[in-house]
């Protein structure tokens, strides 16, 4: 497993960044779902 030298699993970015993608991923996944049934 190739790591990047300025990327730590535990900094604070990190955990940012990941808290946002999971959040915008879960947002886009919920907004689909209602339009899915919204449109029926």
């Amino acid at each position: 497993m190739i790591r990047e030298p300025h990327f730590d699993s535990y900094s604070i970015p990190a955990r940012v960044c990941f808290a946002i993608a999971v959040f915008g991923g879960a947002l886009l996944i919920a907004v689909a779902v209602m339009s899915v049934y919204f449109i029926k």
